[in-house]
């Protein structure tokens, strides 16, 4: 029973700093003190602690020896270019899969979709996250170049972070249904052109998103 209690309470002091984090009630490049979050929680350091390092783990956070844990800072310019990056991995991956995807692997990227869909109409962000991440992380995976594949992880990772981060600036207008069924049925096709060219014109959109949000506030990177 203590030990469920104690799970619990770092789940929960995880879940708050991430929606603060987020909401920017804390804002990018504040630091993390564990002793004044543990005072305004009203619970011991040990789940503050837990906390932090579950979002250093998933990029949110970047710990300074000597000085402490910080809410990282990207820049706009540093998102987007993160996101040609991966554009150009992901366009690699595309070409590979489209020459030699088998008609299971399609069925599951539609099924992908039909989960990923679902959750977007329930308005479920850090879910939709991780569906839309898993969607494109088996395209890479379906490629058979596990090199290829770990680096476009990496960067879906990062990117998946910067959105959270961008929220309440970015925000998901549409879903992206379209475009992905766009994206598998050119590879179902094994048309590697019109495959790579939804899957440019995919992530661009998500650029362009970026971009119309506007340009970040004045107090983004107040520490």
């Amino acid at each position: 029973m203590e030990k469920s209690r104690k799970i619990n309470s770092e789940d929960a002091v995880y879940r708050k700093l991430k929606t603060a984090i987020r909401k920017r009630y804390i804002k990018q490049g504040s630091q993390l003190v564990e002793v004044a979050l543990a005072q305004q929680l009203g619970v011991s350091r040990t789940p503050v602690r837990s906390a932090i390092k579950r979002l250093e783990a998933e990029g949110l956070v970047n710990s300074i020896p000597n000085r402490g844990a910080f809410v990282i800072t990207p820049t706009q310019r540093e998102i987007e270019e993160t996101f040609l990056v991966r554009a150009q991995l992901e366009i690699m991956a595309t070409r590979l899969t489209a020459s030699r995807i088998t008609p299971e692997q399609v069925k599951e990227l539609r099924e992908l979709i039909s989960v990923e869909t679902k959750i977007f109409d329930e308005n479920n962000l850090d879910e939709y996250y991780a569906a839309n991440d898993n969607l494109h992380l088996r395209i890479a995976e379906f490629s058979g170049n596990k090199v290829l594949c770990s680096y476009i992880k990496e960067l879906l990772d990062r990117t998946r972070i910067y959105l959270i981060l961008y929220d309440p600036f970015y925000k998901l207008e549409y879903s992206p249904t379209i475009e992905h069924t766009t994206i598998v049925d050119a590879l179902a096709a094994h048309d590697q052109e019109k495959a790579c060219q939804a899957v440019e014109a995919h992530i661009n959109s998500s650029i362009n998103g970026l971009e119309s949000a506007g340009q970040l506030p004045d107090d983004y990177l107040t520490l």
